[in-house]
């Protein structure tokens, strides 16, 4: 068993040389960074179309914000516009409905005037009868004191 101590002990030690080893590397490695320059070439035109791309993306919600706010404006009139044709309807409505009433009146004084037309064209014809037996009877009345 003191063996397999002994033998721990060293796998420690040599993990803990690799350990520093590794940590010294990595921080050589912070202090200088190795650039490779294809992959720094790559990196900056990818960095710079990202660029291109977020500048066309803030274009377009430009040209989306100015296309909404002109479709918001024209939907506002829009709906002043329909206020307006609606308040028309309901007078053109209310002066349709007061015509009618009208007609109605006109229609009923028409109509009694058209009976009382009837009633005096039935009187006059009465009279005109009536009138012509006055006058044969003062005909006769007349022939006779003449004769």
């Amino acid at each position: 068993m003191y063996d397999q101590l002994r033998i721990l002990e060293k796998m420690i030690l040599d993990i803990k040389k690799q350990y520093q080893l590794v940590s010294a590397e990595l921080s050589s490695l912070k202090k200088h960074p190795a650039t490779d320059p294809k992959e720094l070439t790559t990196l900056q035109a990818k960095l710079d179309s990202s660029y291109t791309e977020r500048d066309g993306a803030k274009k377009k919600l430009n040209d989306l914000d100015n296309r909404y706010q002109n479709l918001a404006e024209a939907h506002h009139m829009i709906g002043e516009e329909q206020d307006k044709l609606q308040k028309q309807i309901s007078q053109l409505q209310q002066e349709n409905s007061e015509l009618l009433q009208h007609n109605n009146e006109l229609k009923q004084q028409y109509s009694d005037i058209k009976q009382q037309n009837n009633d005096l064209q039935k009187k006059n014809q009465l009279a005109a009868e009536r009138t012509q037996v006055v006058l044969k009877r003062l005909t006769r009345i007349d022939q006779a004191e003449g004769s």
